[in-house]
């Protein structure tokens, strides 16, 4: 057992390196680096390098000598396991990155263009079968060409349409709804057709009944499994997170994932699809970024090893073999049409026009990880010999009958032939035919794509308006502000408890997230453009504002430590004359807040405050919460609510005021509501009363609900019922219920 354990760190290690460095050189010369990852595992597998002698021990018969444990797996079974979790990972992965929402929105011209590409390419493969081989619609190898053409990698379209910034163009978003109804119907279609393949290789009549049978099991599993989880996703992200560290519950959620994919797996689906389940269901919950960030170490190790994997099982010798690279060319010609009719045709008929539809065609040409999956399955899964089946057929005409149908042992006249009663539904030769397809489609795809996206016209016959999603705009006026703007909106929403997405210099769009709360963000130049639900405007203006507020303070503070003396005393040592020692930041608990009545609660509300400025209304409100929440230091919170107001007042119109701040003087969000009938003067000098102030502290340096917050109560008193509502209150619970009812 030492042995084969040494035997499989040298291979796996081995593998890692080279799928690194192929997948590099590849990505250098503008192809994928799935496509230097497959190139790696052909090299070195046993049909090439693999099986060379080394003068070593246990490497008699090469590093990764041809196996016969299992028909149609010529590498390691323990190998062939660990690989088969890369694909699990890229499907769960693939799951999370899907925008659910972005989905439903185009739902009705996805579904249609994708319902299109998956019918003319399972035509388009199908026929390949029909027409070069001979072979009946219902047998399983032409079933599983036509699932090969279905599948669609749009890893390619996407970077190429970021490019050219048109990811959220009509086209863009059609073809990423598209490829998800593509990856779902195929997915779905493949367990299909592995049923197909289950019942006659068990006998079964392959009736229309038995078919229609496994298609309505499949999409009930697929459905019924999806709804749970999309219903049940914000349970499943709150018991992730009892785990705390990202770190954590990414594992956590990885080994769901696991776990649903042995189960659809057991229920005769395969495997990938419970995991693209598993990573659809979590894909609108606020731990949807921290997983992937969290698993990427995971993903650039199990992922590769399965391509590479996957490209030991090519047999280098059928690739030099003619017939192969013709059907190969001709299969990946009849693909890359199938999605072009299959796409481009609905998608004219729905307000696409001539260069908008071809664009939509053009992006779901790309095949890639999916295809090798579905390739992998079929080298894997079993099915009747053809070869018996025809024996059978004749012996029923009478010229030449079975001896035992068990043993599989076929009589014609004199001799006798062993013929084995299952075979792998791809040989190797169709396993090099189907590994062709995606090399040449994903070489042409690109400049393709490129080139019909370069074409200055719209793609739509008319703008369809979106009555969902507003679009709030801030321009700055170079990039050095919008960069420091940026960085103190992000941090600011961190501190509020949104998740992120992928950031990055090359990064456009950024994507915020908490519980149901979900925005994006495009940057275009020096302009930011905020895409959210009508509902989420408030809190994006309040961050914004929030962000300028502090970066207008801490150019304050920078202008300070500029002054000359400072300077000088730091150069020559000279006393200081306006040194400060900064208060070290410390550690508290989150704050988080599920609905206003968990934070506005009466006994932190004065309905006859007494205060008669500013300075006493924060001394009486500070009293009031650390009466029935202990502050860490109540004079801390004090000074820095002057620090905030010294920026800029919180005075809002209509005699409203909302003092609020970041301090380490609380561990827990808080709040604090005064009324007064009479007002009073809150800023010097100005001519309006306050009657109503509204005092939050949120911890510094911790996740909690600051922003959405004083969005929230901004929006309630914006009302001017509600305003009057709160001012005529009597009793601290009236005034709460004013807020919350």
């Amino acid at each position: 057992m030492s042995q084969q354990i040494a035997l499989l760190a040298i291979q796996i290690g081995l593998i890692i390196v080279l799928a690194r460095l192929f997948g590099m050189l590849a990505t250098k010369c503008r192809i994928p680096s799935v496509m230097g990852e497959l190139l790696a595992g052909i090299l070195i597998g046993p049909y090439a390098l693999g099986s060379v002698p080394l003068p070593l021990h246990g490497m008699e018969h090469g590093l990764f000598p041809l196996s016969t444990a299992v028909i149609g797996i010529p590498v390691d079974t323990t190998l062939y396991s660990i690989a088969t979790l890369g694909s699990i990972v890229l499907l769960f992965i693939s799951g999370l990155e899907t925008d659910v929402r972005t989905f439903f929105k185009y739902s009705v011209v996805g579904t249609v263009v994708g319902i299109g590409g998956i019918a003319f390419s399972f035509a388009c493969g199908a026929a390949v079968g029909l027409l070069v081989y001979g072979w009946e619609l219902m047998d399983p190898r032409c079933l599983f060409l036509g699932i090969l053409c279905t599948a669609t990698s749009v890893g390619i379209s996407a970077r190429i349409l970021s490019e050219h910034r048109c990811m959220d163009s009509p086209e863009g978003v059609t073809i990423m709804a598209a490829a998800v109804i593509d990856d779902v119907l195929g997915i779905v279609c493949l367990a299909i057709v592995i049923g197909i393949a289950n019942v006659e290789l068990n006998g079964g009549a392959m009736a229309w009944g038995n078919i229609l049978g496994i298609t309505i099991r499949s999409f009930g599993i697929w459905l019924g499994v999806t709804a749970v989880g999309l219903v049940c996703a914000r349970r499943l992200a709150s018991f992730l997170k009892i785990f705390k560290s990202s770190k954590l519950f990414a594992i956590q959620a990885f080994g769901l994932a696991l776990i649903l994919a042995g189960l659809f797996e057991q229920a005769g689906l395969a495997m990938i699809i419970g995991a693209f389940v598993m990573g659809l269901s979590l894909s609108k919950t606020d731990v949807a970024f921290r997983i992937r960030a969290s698993l990427t170490p995971v993903y650039n190790f199990l992922v590769p090893l399965f391509f590479v994997v996957m490209g030991m099982l090519v047999d280098v010798r059928v690739l030099a073999n003619p017939h192969v690279l013709i059907v190969g060319v001709i299969f990946s010609l009849m693909a890359i049409l199938g999605k072009i009719l299959g796409c481009s045709l609905p998608a004219f008929c729905m307000n696409f026009n001539g260069i908008g539809a071809l664009r939509v065609g053009i992006g779901m040409i790309p095949r890639c990880e999916v295809v090798l999956i579905i390739a992998g399955i079929a080298a894997t899964t079993m099915m009747k010999n053809p070869e018996l089946k025809a024996q059978e057929k004749l012996a029923k005409t009478g010229e030449t009958h079975l001896v035992s149908a068990d043993a599989a042992t076929v009589r014609d006249g004199h001799n006798a032939q062993l013929v084995p009663d299952r075979v792998p539904i791809f040989d190797s030769s169709l396993f090099g035919i189907a590994i062709i397809m995606p090399l040449i489609t994903a070489l042409l795809a690109p400049p393709l794509l490129s080139a019909v996206l370069s074409v200055k016209r719209k793609g739509v016959r008319r703008e369809v308006p979106d009555d969902n999603t507003t679009v709030t705009s801030f321009t700055f006026h170079t990039e050095a502000l919008a960069n420091f703007a940026l960085n103190e909106i992000i941090e600011m929403l961190h501190h509020d408890g949104f998740s992120t997405s992928a950031i990055g210099k090359d990064i456009r769009v950024i994507q915020f997230r908490r519980d149901k709360t979900s925005f994006s963000l495009e940057i275009e130049g020096t302009t930011f453009n905020f895409a959210s639900q009508p509902d989420d405007v408030a809190l994006i203006n309040t961050t914004v504002y929030e962000s300028l507020v502090e970066l207008h303070k801490n150019l304050s503070e920078l202008r300070q430590l500029a002054r000359p003396d400072t300077l000088k005393s730091q150069i020559y040592g000279a006393p200081a004359t306006h040194a400060a020692t900064p208060t070290p930041p410390t550690r508290h608990a989150a704050a988080s807040f599920t609905s206003l009545d968990k934070v506005i609660t009466p006994e932190n509300i004065i309905v006859n405050m007494t205060a008669t400025t500013k300075n006493d209304a924060f001394r009486e409100l500070l009293g009031l919460i650390n009466l029935h929440t202990p502050l860490a230091d109540p004079d801390k919170c004090y000074q820095d609510l002057l620090d905030r107001e010294s920026i800029i007042t919180t005075y809002q119109d209509g005699g409203i005021a909302m003092p609020h701040t970041r301090t380490n003087g609380t561990s827990v969000f808080t709040t604090a509501i005064g009324i007064s009938a009479e007002g009073f003067e809150y800023d010097p000098g100005e001519d309006h009363k306050t009657h109503i102030v509204i005092l939050s502290l949120c911890p510094n340096d911790e996740p909690g609900p600051y922003l959405q917050f004083i969005s929230q109560v901004a929006q309630i008193l914006s009302n001017e019922a509600k305003r009057k509502a709160v001012l005529s209150a009597r009793t601290p619970a009236a005034a709460a219920k004013a807020f919350t009812g």
